[in-house]
């Protein structure tokens, strides 16, 4: 999902939706409900990260794959704060 297709789904800004992967800015409380639908992952993961136990309390789907293990969801979330280009360029690296 580019930050322009998540900015729509929100009704916010590509470059509000920059600010927040690059951690200049967080998401306003109000966006959190439909941020944690559109992304796939619980409102715990969006404001805590991981678990403090460090595994996952069950399996959960996300981008159509489910995440087995605290070390995928952790990939998972390294890549979604990497840019759009780098991104393409480690999918193209992994193909």
């Amino acid at each position: 999902m580019t930050q322009e297709q998540l900015g729509f789904e929100l009704n916010v800004t590509k470059a509000s939706v920059s600010a927040w992967e690059n951690g200049r800015e967080a998401p306003g409380f109000r966006l959190l409900p439909k941020l944690r639908e559109v992304v796939g992952v619980s409102l715990d993961e969006l404001l805590c990260g991981a678990d403090s136990a460090g595994a996952l309390a069950e399996p959960y789907h996300a981008y159509g794959a489910e995440v087995r293990s605290e070390t995928e969801a952790a990939l998972l979330r390294a890549f979604r704060r990497l840019s759009v280009k780098r991104r393409q360029g480690l999918l193209d690296l992994i193909e």
